[in-house]
């Protein structure tokens, strides 16, 4: 199977990357990452290339055979939706959709004449908005229409199309972000208490390697399902929004970030 993989400098993109190599696929990891690439094992074929970058990612797959396109680019920034600025907002909808569908539209006809497949990498904040991940809670919802959409027209062309949702992965993806919320010149603002909270920002994990088992289960199997869930919270925070009234359900959500009543006990 020729696959390529998005994101495969970060934590799941790589896992993902050395597991389809070890059983024997050809991968091409992507990333603009170079110095994550370069960790790679030497059977994994890397390239270079900023995906929201249209005609770099046309370049790269023009002509190239592919059984299947892993979707793992993300990244985002802690920030009320007030203290975002446009250009942080415009980063984030690019990290986390446009670069997906760059790479999916680019590589779709290959796929087509393959009888291919998408797997996408997606997250638990795409079904349960938390505070202070707006930009990304709105990216992250964006690429769950978005999957149901695509699904829905290329099925009958053959073209299997998956989302993953995990709950939060110990990547040192949330560390980043919290990192950079300290930066936020909210000194004295109405959300300092909430931006102080996250100082050391590191939640309760999916475990990367279970997260990573699944992508190449939806990659690889004979008929993957179209949606795979990873962690108590991913699948069962979207059952309680249909079930609890929305302020109810709010006082929970809120309840489970830094600071919060569940936070504090599961964190004990």
């Amino acid at each position: 199977m020729d696959v390529l993989v998005t994101g495969a400098a970060g934590g799941i993109g790589g896992g993902v990357a050395r597991s389809l190599a070890a059983a024997g696929h050809d991968v091409l990891g992507v990333d603009v990452d170079a110095e994550g690439l370069a960790a790679l094992p030497d059977a994994v074929e890397t390239a270079v290339v900023d995906l929201r970058d249209e005609v770099a990612v046309r370049a790269l797959l023009a002509d190239r055979p592919l059984d299947a396109v892993v979707s793992c680019v993300g990244g985002y920034e802690i920030a009320s939706v007030e203290d975002t600025s446009v250009e942080a907002f415009r980063r984030q909808l690019d990290t986390n959709l446009t670069a997906v569908h760059a790479t999916v539209s680019a590589a779709l006809p290959t796929l087509r004449e393959r009888g291919g497949r998408v797997v996408i990498v997606g997250s638990m904040v795409g079904s349960v908005a938390l505070p202070y991940h707006g930009a990304y809670s709105a990216a992250k919802a964006g690429l769950d229409g978005y999957v149901d959409a695509l699904r829905r027209e290329v099925a009958p062309h053959g073209v299997d199309v998956t989302l993953v949702e995990p709950g939060p992965v110990p990547t040192g993806f949330n560390e980043r972000a919290a990192a950079a919320a300290a930066e936020v010149d909210e000194a004295d603002g109405p959300y300092a208490d909430a931006y102080r909270a996250f100082e050391g920002y590191s939640p309760a994990a999916t475990d990367l390697e279970t997260v990573v088992e699944r992508v190449v289960t939806a990659t690889t199997a004979d008929r993957p399902r179209t949606r795979y869930r990873v962690s108590r919270r991913a699948r069962w925070l979207p059952r309680l929004a249909r079930v609890l009234p929305d302020r109810l359900y709010d006082r929970l959500v809120r309840a489970g970030l830094p600071g919060g009543i569940l936070w504090r006990l599961l964190h004990r």
